[in-house]
């Protein structure tokens, strides 16, 4: 697929299948995130975590179960893998660095047929609270990693289509 139309189908996707993701799709995906951008080349200061199935997603929900106290709650929507991005420094520049490693996996699931789901909120809310080492043994973090963001991958019913350009910001204005 070329860059346009990858960019034009990429979709947040609510609802995935029980169809296991395969490794080498995942591998690739993987591969994508170390293609990304990041500032001052501080490579080493962040860290991905895979979570290749659905038994080790369910892990994660089940701690997000318990840390919002919503038994129903499923931040990442039967997804069948999950890709987190930790960092040693929770600036803005290591959150920058870390959405363009999503982004770059985002579009990569696109590209091999994948849907993906860019989650934010369920890891975030840890920070601070009693859970945040339990997801840092969950997802084996080094010692002074923190999560940042996250992507949720897995097979969906709904076809991978490009869409109509959508009209979501106030306007667009080339300055001279």
């Amino acid at each position: 697929m070329n860059a346009k139309d990858c960019i034009r189908t990429r979709r947040s996707v609510r609802a995935f299948t029980d169809r296991e993701t395969e490794k080498d799709l995942l591998d690739k995906i993987v591969e994508a995130a170390l293609y990304a951008p990041v500032g001052m080349k501080m490579y080493d200061s962040l860290f991905l975590s895979v979570l290749p199935s659905h038994a080790a997603v369910g892990k994660f929900t089940a701690l997000c179960r318990r840390q919002s106290g919503d038994e129903s709650a499923d931040p990442v929507h039967n997804a069948a893998a999950l890709i987190v991005v930790s960092g040693k420094r929770t600036s803005p520049v290591e959150y920058a660095n870390s959405a363009c490693m999503i982004e770059n996996m985002l579009l990569a699931a696109t590209d091999l047929g994948l849907g993906s789901l860019y989650v934010f909120g369920a890891i975030n809310a840890t920070h601070g609270t009693p859970y945040a080492k339990e997801l840092a043994d969950l997802l084996q973090l080094p010692e002074g990693f923190t999560p940042l963001g996250s992507v949720a991958l897995g097979y969906t019913e709904a076809p991978l289509a490009p869409r109509e350009l959508p009209n979501r910001v106030t306007g667009v204005r080339f300055i001279k």
